[in-house]
């Protein structure tokens, strides 16, 4: 179910300002809003996660919609917009893989800039087949090319080998 909901995201664009937040494609800019952003500010008034990084803040999100605030928040505790914190959730709550684990749609991927950086990005999985894996990630490149990735993220289905040395790691959902 999460990744159904995850899919419905593809194609939304970062926005420049906090308008038409709602509208995948207008207003986009590196401003740093998102409708997942909004999203969570629902259930979390206090949660203010505009101009701020927003991989796990999308992670978050499609969780809430997807299950709901108590279970997303046991699966992954209160949203946050760091990955590297959402990690280290997952890793006390014993939900942690490491990278030769076989992920499942759902879980979470948690990946770094270069093989020895620290964690920096994170999606959901969307598939695993035949070695590969494909990811649904907010805050990555625009494949249609409507936004450079020096104006702003994307939400977008990236494909990688399981044997990936940026992939730091997972978080199983099951």
């Amino acid at each position: 179910m999460v990744v159904e909901y995850a899919k419905r995201w593809i194609g939304y664009l970062e926005h420049d300002s906090n308008q038409l937040l709602w509208v995948y494609r207008a207003n986009a800019g590196k401003g740093g809003y998102t409708v997942f952003a909004q999203m969570i500010a629902r259930e979390y008034p206090w949660r203010d996660f505009s101009q701020l990084p927003w991989c796990a803040v999308f992670v978050h999100a499609v969780y809430l919609e997807a299950l709901g605030k108590k279970e997303a928040a046991r699966l992954l505790g209160k949203p946050h917009p760091g990955s590297r914190v959402l990690a280290r959730r997952l890793r006390r709550k014993r939900r942690w893989r490491g990278q030769a684990y076989i992920p499942s749609p759902g879980d979470i991927i948690f990946l770094r800039s270069t093989e020895l950086a620290p964690i920096g990005h994170c999606g959901i999985v969307a598939r695993v087949d035949g070695g590969m894996i494909d990811t649904i990630e907010g805050n990555t490149t625009d494949p249609s090319g409507v936004l450079e990735r020096s104006l702003g993220g994307a939400v977008a289905m990236r494909e990688r080998k399981l044997t990936d040395p940026v992939i730091a790691g997972y978080g199983c959902m099951r």
